[in-house]
């Protein structure tokens, strides 16, 4: 019989502890590059996660379907630069509508459809990234960093059987949204709905807004879209872009009818956007309630990436109490002043004043009353 050396076994190895192991260093060996490892320069980072979201048929997968074509082709987008690469579309809405966006691009931009041909890959299925199988497959079904941007259309889509309001099915959705983010090295956007509160932006659990490094809203005013990023982790937030969509003919169908879809066309960003709604009524009231529980009570939060670090953080008990003092007077009923509150609340949210997270508030652009 054989005798067994241990000299010559192979050591059983923990992946998950060599590769932490491996990511380990100290601040001596610290070197910090200025690259700008950028997707579009100021708006998407290569290595991140952002949501586009709006109402239906706000125009927010024409959008998306808009910039997956600059990046495929590397040309300017709303006049910001873009570094070319793979992108895996997936249409998890699939259908003909997608095909004809797509057909659309096709025939009234043709030199960017044909930019950008080659390296703009479609998988116009529903996918579950609630579960890890799908997740896998496509990973598996290409090679490392095959991609450049990932777009996930729609959020409701590809959650399958999980729920968008659950903090443990939004949790497994996210897993593998990251796992896929790392597979390819690349940015990851979804497309998603507004929630029935429009104040709270984008609908479902919280931890999908703490986990994104971008959030961009899309909003109609007219014929006028906008796009705002309202949610920026490392670069300015606040930037605006503007479009229309244009209604294009794509030919026949079989009963000799005309078969359309739209293309994005860039416009200038329309004066009510950038100028803010000015303020009367209960709504100016609430916002000098908001001013007066800032200066008694704001505190500033350094350590949470869910609140700039320049901005004092109140809470809204604190607000709605400095709300119900300066309607001491009207003789009004607790739950009509607790509604007219809450309508003024969703107001000042509406007209960029405000912004909050798990019922903190502070404000967006006071930097006299505000800032250190």
């Amino acid at each position: 019989m054989t005798s067994v050396s241990f000299d010559d076994a192979i050591p059983i190895v923990n992946e998950r502890a060599e590769y932490l192991r491996k990511s380990i260093y100290s601040a001596d060996e610290l070197n910090l590059e200025f690259t700008n490892d950028y997707l579009i320069k100021n708006w998407l980072d290569k290595n991140a996660i952002s949501v586009v979201f709006g109402d239906s048929n706000s125009g927010k997968s024409f959008f998306a379907v808009d910039l997956a074509y600059h990046v495929a082709s590397g040309k300017n987008w709303f006049g910001n630069r873009v570094k070319a690469g793979q992108v895996l579309y997936i249409a998890a809405e699939g259908g003909r509508g997608f095909n004809k966006r797509i057909a659309a691009v096709k025939n009234n931009k043709p030199d960017l459809h044909e930019a950008g041909r080659k390296n703009l890959n479609i998988l116009s299925v529903q996918i579950d990234l609630h579960g890890a199988e799908d997740a896998e497959a496509i990973k598996d079904q290409t090679n490392k960093q095959d991609y450049n941007l990932l777009v996930i259309d729609t959020l409701a889509m590809s959650i399958g059987e999980g729920s968008e309001n659950d903090g443990r099915d939004m949790g497994m959705f996210l897993t593998n949204i990251n796992q896929l983010k790392a597979h390819f090295n690349c940015h990851v956007m979804i497309i998603h709905h507004t929630g029935k509160d429009k104040s709270k932006g984008a609908r479902g659990h919280s931890s999908l807004r703490a986990a994104l490094d971008t959030e961009i809203a899309i909003k109609v005013d007219g014929s006028i879209r906008t796009a705002k990023v309202t949610k920026q982790r490392d670069m300015e937030s606040g930037k605006k872009v503007a479009f229309t969509l244009d209604i294009v003919g794509l030919g026949l169908d079989s009963e000799g009818e005309v078969i359309t879809s739209c293309i994005v066309k860039q416009t200038d960003v329309p004066e009510s956007v950038t100028k803010k709604k000015k303020l009367s009524g209960y709504d100016e009231v609430a916002f000098q309630a908001l001013h007066e529980a800032i200066t008694k009570h704001g505190r500033y939060i350094k350590n949470s990436e869910h609140f700039p670090s320049s901005r004092k953080i109140v809470d809204d008990e604190h607000w709605f109490n400095a709300f119900k003092l300066r309607r001491s007077n009207d003789d009004a009923k607790p739950d009509t002043i607790r509604k007219s509150f809450n309508r003024a609340r969703g107001k000042l949210q509406e007209y960029d004043y405000i912004r909050e997270y798990e019922n903190k508030i502070w404000c967006i652009d006071e930097p006299d009353r505000q800032d250190k």
